[in-house]
């Protein structure tokens, strides 16, 4: 599907079943499931596989739960000033802000809530902060959220909030289902426009300015091969700077997809029993967290079942899982992978540091800090 803001696309979308679930919050999974498979006995655990094995540290947050609490540790990335940001959901305070070592140095954005996505940008030498508020509203205690519109808010990296970006239908987009907002990530363009991903709603991917204007929109649920079903984050690999390309997960089907930055369709990864999330570009491989997997890659899809995958960047092929099984191709097809260890409980996001270290922050884990990941040399 496309659109652009005076030409408004007829395309009718198709509500399946599968798109039901994710309105009324099943796909997202508010069943809160009790009890921590993994966990602290991990630590100092060496995980993956080939040439990319780490050293797990789950330890790696030094902070009081009673000062920066956390209900989910749903997005990480790395500021300016080179420490690591998280964002969660706890109405107390939307990001929680580390050194790379794990010690605690602030948290902020108060009255923030549903926090599942966050990015940096600069413009005109200053940094901002982007909040990508999923609908998603939890309590202080508790689990309990509730279902409302979410909303993207650019704030200075001091939590001063600069302005929160309309709603694809105060953009004027009529599309009936636009009016369930539901975004879960965002990802900013070569020209410093923002790709919305509203993966918990429409499956549209808006692109609009970052003073809130509308340029054009795609994507969605149809049953053409760029169809996306949970698109649950968004990103750019600028590989090729002549043709970039937008990754957007098809999470329901444990895929990623491949479009150009107009939207165009161009290729997918199948990740069989894995469903992973967005994907993260450094050096010559690409990252995603994985939030479930089936039992034995390919029954039943199991509760507490997490683990990371790591992919060569040019073959997209699969060489490594921390926490999965090993990845196996038969003829040059991977087969289906599962969990392999307790050691997390469902991946959300992830991140990256210039010297290989990986970051994820974990759904639904009995409030745990994100965990840190050291490559073994």
């Amino acid at each position: 599907m496309k659109g652009k803001p005076e030409i408004l696309s007829k395309v009718v979308v198709k509500h399946t079943f599968l798109s039901l679930l994710i309105f009324t919050g099943l796909a997202f999974g508010h069943e809160h499931e009790t009890g921590a498979a993994a966990s602290d006995e991990a630590h100092d655990l060496v995980l993956g596989h080939a040439n990319a094995k780490y050293r797990v540290d789950m330890k790696w947050a030094k902070a009081d739960p009673k000062v920066a609490p956390v209900i989910n540790s749903h997005a990480i990335a790395e500021g300016k000033d080179g420490l690591i940001y998280v964002v969660t959901d706890h109405p107390k305070n939307a990001f929680v802000v580390f050194k790379k070592d794990g010690t605690y140095v602030r948290s902020f954005g108060q009255g923030l809530y549903g926090g599942h996505g966050l990015e940096f940008f600069e413009k005109d030498g200053e940094e901002f902060l982007i909040h990508v508020d999923c609908g998603w509203h939890f309590e202080a205690e508790g689990w309990k959220p509730k279902s409302l519109n979410g909303k993207v808010t650019i704030l200075k990296t001091d939590g001063t909030i600069v302005r929160t970006l309309p709603t694809p239908v105060e953009l004027g987009v009529s599309l009936p289902e636009a009016k369930k907002f539901k975004p879960c990530d965002v990802a900013i363009t070569p020209k410093g426009t923002l790709l919305i991903a509203d993966g918990y709603a429409t499956d549209i991917i808006y692109e609009v300015t970052v003073e809130g204007k509308l340029l054009k929109y795609w994507g969605g649920k149809s049953t053409e091969p760029g169809s996306l079903s949970n698109a649950h984050g968004i990103s750019i690999d600028m590989s090729d700077p002549e043709n970039p390309l937008v990754w957007v997960p098809s999470r329901s089907e444990c895929k990623v997809k491949a479009f150009t930055l107009d939207g165009e369709y161009v290729d997918q990864i199948e990740l069989p029993g894995a469903y992973a999330g967005q994907l993260f570009f450094r050096g010559d491989k690409i990252y995603t967290a994985v939030c479930w997997s089936k039992k034995d890659g390919t029954g039943k899809k199991m509760n507490q079942s997490g683990f990371i995958l790591i992919l060569d960047r040019k073959t997209k092929r699969v060489i490594s899982a921390p926490g999965g099984t090993e990845p196996k191709y038969i003829d040059g097809v991977l087969q289906p992978m599962t969990q392999a260890t307790k050691t997390f409980i469902h991946g959300h996001d992830l991140y990256v540091d210039k010297a290989g270290a990986i970051y994820m922050g974990e759904w639904n884990s009995s409030r745990r800090y994100p965990s840190k990941l050291t490559p073994v040399k």
